[in-house]
């Protein structure tokens, strides 16, 4: 994560297997590309994971804030997706999308991993955005072997939901909101995924009251820095 990022954009979801191939072309050549070129975003990046049953891809766009995802720019590119985007956009299952500001992050500066665990997480009644506790969530699970940066976000609902022509295109893909998610970077998946206990166990365990809801893990694909 960069030292500047105060805000992310996260997308979960499958792809049909006709459009895959050209899917990945289209992410990497145009999608990533044209996002990071719009300002206020920092950096791109794809993860994939082909064994995921129902999640392949995780796309991460970190932002100077969170308003960038809701930016006059932004939403114009939404709003005039290329015809290659409109071909791309049916190609697309199970969406999770999720604007979240950066409540806190640990470890490397600027570092980024090669493989990479994103853990969702519910609201507990007690929930609150202004708790004293973020930082000790990260620090503590960024002391575990195999992790270079943890990074938790808290999703604005307001921001993710505004409507898009490129919303619209996804109408068929059963898409899913989000709360929160602790983002881990790490350099091998199986050391990351040996730290999963622990990790949950840390995360039950803090005063913030979040739920742990759905761990995944991938490998990186792609990355583009402004």
């Amino acid at each position: 994560m960069q030292e500047k990022t105060q805000a992310f954009l996260t997308i979960w979801h499958d792809l049909l297997d006709e459009g895959k191939t050209d899917w990945e072309k289209w992410h990497t050549y145009e999608h990533i590309p044209e996002r990071v070129g719009i300002s206020g975003f920092l950096a791109g990046r794809r993860y994939m994971n082909y064994n995921d049953p129902e999640q392949c891809c995780f796309t991460m766009y970190e932002g100077n804030d969170l308003s960038v995802f809701k930016s006059t720019p932004y939403l114009k590119r939404l709003n005039n997706p290329t015809l290659w985007t409109k071909k791309s956009a049916l190609t697309f299952k199970n969406f999770t999308r999720g604007a979240c500001k950066c409540v806190s992050t640990s470890g490397q500066k600027n570092g980024y991993g090669g493989a990479l665990m994103t853990i969702r997480l519910l609201k507990g009644k007690n929930f609150s955005e202004n708790s004293t506790y973020f930082d000790q969530l990260t620090s503590i699970t960024n002391e575990l072997e195999g992790i270079i940066t943890s990074t938790l976000g808290i999703c604005n609902a307001e921001t993710t939901s505004t409507d898009t022509t490129e919303r619209k295109l996804r109408k068929g893909t059963s898409e899913t909101s989000l709360e929160g998610v602790l983002i881990i970077d790490g350099y091998d998946e199986i050391i990351i995924k040996e730290q999963s206990e622990k990790i949950l166990n840390i995360i039950n365990s803090s005063a913030i009251d979040l739920k742990p809801q759905k761990i995944q893990t991938y490998n990186l694909s792609y990355i583009l820095r402004e």
